[in-house]
């Protein structure tokens, strides 16, 4: 008898968890970040394909002063270490916000590249601050070898996908390597209940007994 298997091979890891005290958060930053926007100041940065999204990203300043004076973020981000296997330490940096309430949508990127402190950082997380499933677009992942599956072939059987829909509701943090393509489809007007997020990179210091000099 002729016998064989099919095995996936290499799986990327996402971490997902659900920040219970989220409207702690709502209560801190919601109406700060709705008067940012307002405001008409947050534009799209130099070299974003999309046109129409309100974001805080280029705008440093303005995000220290945001993230700096809400004590609750450096408690409820600690939800953060909970996705690590070993002790690790990491330091949070680019944190900034974005507001979709008018169709608005992100191109396919990644969050790879050279920081202030002159490396990458390991892994990005995305905080869905504000965010109903049943009105908002979720966040999609592309598999990062897809261009290298066009010149072969995956078997009907293996149940392939190169796109990947993420299942999340309020409150959710994500956890992904940095390097992973994601993006954002246009949605509809949602000037009633704006979908909201909060993304931020993560720089490791330590994870178990490795450090960055050894």
């Amino acid at each position: 008898m002729n016998m064989y298997y099919a095995k996936s091979l290499f799986p990327i890891h996402i971490f997902q968890n659900n920040i219970k005290n989220n409207h702690i958060l709502q209560d801190e930053l919601l109406e700060k970040i709705e008067n940012m926007h307002q405001s008409g100041k947050m534009k799209v940065p130099d070299g974003w394909l999309t046109s129409n999204l309100s974001t805080s990203f280029s705008y440093f300043d303005e995000n220290k002063s945001l993230f700096n004076e809400t004590q609750t973020l450096e408690t409820y981000y600690d939800y953060v270490s909970k996705f690590f296997d070993l002790e690790t330490e990491f330091s949070i940096f680019a944190m900034w916000w974005n507001y979709y309430s008018n169709g608005e949508w992100q191109e396919q990127h990644t969050h790879v590249s050279k920081s202030i402190f002159g490396y990458p950082p390991t892994f990005s997380c995305v905080h869905f601050l504000k965010f109903n499933p049943e009105i908002h677009e979720p966040l999609i992942f592309v598999d990062p070898n897809e261009h290298l599956r066009y010149s072969s072939l995956d078997m009907e059987f293996t149940g392939y996908n190169n796109r990947y829909k993420l299942n999340v509701r309020e409150g959710d943090l994500v956890m992904f390597p940095s390097y992973l393509t994601h993006y954002v489809r246009p949605g509809k007007p949602t000037p009633e209940y704006p979908r909201i997020t909060i993304a931020f990179n993560l720089i490791l210091q330590k994870y178990g007994t490795l450090t960055p000099n050894n």
